[in-house]
């Protein structure tokens, strides 16, 4: 068949067939969140009912054209952010952390102060907004936009720069929708095409989306190139195009999921701020904000980079040797496909979406910078304002399984703190400055030493700037702006700390099967045994799903963190929250009669399955593949075994 046919024949789908797909990839889409991901019956309405209206929301608010988009995901300008809400317009504003970032600052307030209907305007450098309120006859957002834009220009040249993104803004969304909508699309499209058996290109031309969609090191040069939410939508167009040409649905059904997960945590960060905006508008005035530190190392790389850092190496070595080997290009296309860490984004994604989703929702968080959650996996050092631990001070058994987690805690030296300084590992000594001063040392200090370090802060902005994780709690004075994490309550921010230990889980979980789903792929590639090449890839990617958010919801359920009660013993508290750990890497069934029955975790499905079809196939003898059990198992054991934290030395 011609390359011409191959590739017009899913355009030529009868219209009863393209309809139904259609149909079916739109279910799966508004569903999947609640039926699959969320397990809430408000994330499937919230996407099912409004997900097109908040699609377009910014081509009808008349700031944001289709032209725009479409230039941003392409790689030109990106499109003006901004929120309206309770007559207050938030409207980005681009240069102020430039050395010309004072002079726009003053010359966008005089310009937009002569805006017949504005009645005020503050300006917040931290989070690079101008707030706008605004009367009955409030200007429109195009010729609010429009003045903003020329008076940068009257100061220095337009410049591409990457937006900050809030989770008010109406771009972000849209492109998680279209992201989400796209994807449904094809998995309907491709399970109607498959279904009446229309043609399909090979697997291995594939290879190259899926390699930068999953590779994380790749997927970081687009990243440069066009910026995260631009990469997110291309690339997510671009893999629903190619799996819809290859008719892979299986991978597509992954891939709706991890989409819906991305799209219901950009919705409840989008309700947090919605709920969170009128207590911040009245302290929006931002206008000396700290300059961005530049850190004094590199931060550095967790397991999930050390595998990206090898596998990016390792796959194309594998193509070019499998290419060498066979003479078939589309043999190596798949061993690109095999060597791709799937399972290492899906969980780390599902984890940190999640995790997110259920703070926003049930413990009032406000995540300005999302992104920060990824980093939890890597966090080993925290540091502590001392003003919110007086006079109520975290609780011991907090502090006590941070401690064994190999989370260090570090704070000031205070003598309003009294005895409870000895609850730290390490005490700062601060010098004769302001506490947020002392605060950016001891994190400076702590990066030196190669630590990665999450702060905990109610007034000390330029401690949260240099932070790698900074959780900012608010209070009735000017909020943090420079946190990543907005809380208002200690007790949350704890519970942030205490997901740091599952997030390792996720990282260690996702870097294990994606290791064991390419050794898989390498087995079958060598055999005789027929496969498309992305069996084991989509098997490791909804493992890594499954227990990204799996791991998630355990610790939202744990109440170690709830801070003001009554707690057990510290030894306990540590237990419990690691028995929680441990038992959503497991999988039961309960029978009636019979109780709890424990099956394989998809990884053991996966690698015994693929023994006992090689076992059938006898390419192996039974006694090598029972070997190969018994030392899995073996492992696996060991790996799961609790290790002893050695008690740490007094402070």
């Amino acid at each position: 068949m011609s390359l011409s046919a191959l590739l017009t024949g899913p355009v030529l789908l009868p219209a009863r067939v393209a309809r139904r797909g259609l149909q079916a990839g739109a279910w799966l889409g508004t569903t999947a969140v609640d039926t699959t991901v969320t397990g809430a019956v408000t994330g499937a309405a919230a996407v099912a009912g409004v997900g097109m209206n908040l699609a377009t929301a910014p081509l009808r608010g008349g700031a944001v054209s289709a032209r725009d988009m479409a230039r941003e995901f392409l790689g030109g300008a990106p499109s003006r952010r901004y929120w309206r809400g309770n007559d207050r317009i938030w409207m980005e504003v681009r240069g102020l952390d430039t050395p010309d970032g004072p002079q726009i600052g003053t010359a966008v307030l005089a310009a937009v102060r002569g805006l017949p209907g504005v009645t005020a305007v503050q300006l917040n450098r931290a989070l690079s907004r101008i707030v706008v309120t605004v009367g009955d006859e409030a200007p429109a957002l195009t010729q609010l936009s429009g003045t903003v834009s020329g008076a940068e220009n009257s100061v220095r040249a337009a410049e591409g720069e990457r937006p900050l993104d809030l989770p008010g803004d109406d771009v972000v969304l849209a492109g998680r929708v279209a992201a989400l909508a796209t994807t449904a699309v094809g998995l309907g499209v491709s399970v109607a095409a498959a279904a009446v058996r229309l043609p399909q290109l090979p697997v291995a031309v594939a290879a190259a989306v899926i390699s930068a969609d999953y590779q994380p090191r790749i997927r970081r040069l687009v990243e440069h190139r066009l910026g995260p939410e631009s990469t997110d939508v291309v690339l997510a167009t671009a893999e629903a195009a190619i799996l819809t040409l290859t008719q892979n649905p299986a991978l597509l059904a992954v891939n709706v999921l991890l989409r819906a997960t991305l799209t219901a945590e950009t919705w409840s960060a989008r309700q947090a701020w919605h709920r969170t905006e009128p207590a911040l508008a009245p302290h929006a005035v931002d206008d000396h904000p700290p300059e961005h530190p530049h850190r004094p190392r590199s931060r550095p790389v967790g397991p999930l980079e050390h595998h990206a850092n090898r596998s990016v190496v390792a796959a194309p070595a594998a193509a070019a040797v499998a290419g060498a080997a066979t003479g078939d290009v589309g043999v190596a296309g798949t061993a690109l496909i095999v060597a791709a860490p799937a399972a290492t984004r899906t969980a780390r994604e599902s984890f940190a979406a999640t995790l997110s989703r259920g703070l926003a929702d049930r413990h009032r968080m406000l995540p300005l910078r999302p992104q920060t959650l990824r980093r939890l996996d890597r966090v080993d050092t925290v540091v502590i304002d001392p003003q919110i631990l007086i006079p109520a001070g975290p609780d011991a058994a907090v502090l006590d399984y941070l401690r064994r987690a190999g989370i260090r805690t570090v704070g000031l030296r205070s003598p309003a703190m009294g005895d409870g300084q000895t609850i730290f590992d390490e005490l700062h000594e601060p010098a004769d400055t302001t506490p947020d001063t002392a605060l950016q040392e001891a994190v400076e200090q702590l990066q030196s030493r190669g630590a990665t370090v999450a702060v905990i802060a109610a007034h000390a902005p330029h401690a949260l700037a240099a932070a790698d994780v900074a959780i900012g709690v608010l209070d009735d004075q000017a909020p943090p702006w420079y946190a990543d994490l907005l809380v208002d309550d200690p007790s949350t921010a704890w519970r942030i700390l205490c997901a740091v230990p599952a997030a390792r889980t996720a990282s260690r979980r996702g870097v294990e099967l994606s290791t064991g789903s390419s050794l898989l792929g390498a087995v079958l590639l060598l055999t005789s045994i027929p496969f498309r090449g992305t069996e084991p890839l989509t098997g490791g990617a909804a493992g890594g799903l499954w227990i990204g958010h799996r791991l998630a919801r355990r610790t939202l359920d744990d109440p170690l963190a709830e801070h003001g009660r009554e707690h057990p013993r510290a030894d306990d508290a540590h237990r419990t929250l690691r028995d929680r750990v441990r038992q959503a890497e497991r999988f039961a069934l309960a029978l009636p009669g019979v109780g709890h029955v424990p099956i394989p975790t998809p990884e053991q499905t996966a690698c015994l399955t693929a023994l006992a079809v090689l076992v059938a196939l006898q390419i192996i003898d039974w006694p090598v593949a029972l070997v190969i059990v018994a030392g899995y198992i073996v492992t696996t054991t060991g790996r799961r075994r609790p290790t002893r934290t050695p008690a740490p030395s007094a402070a």
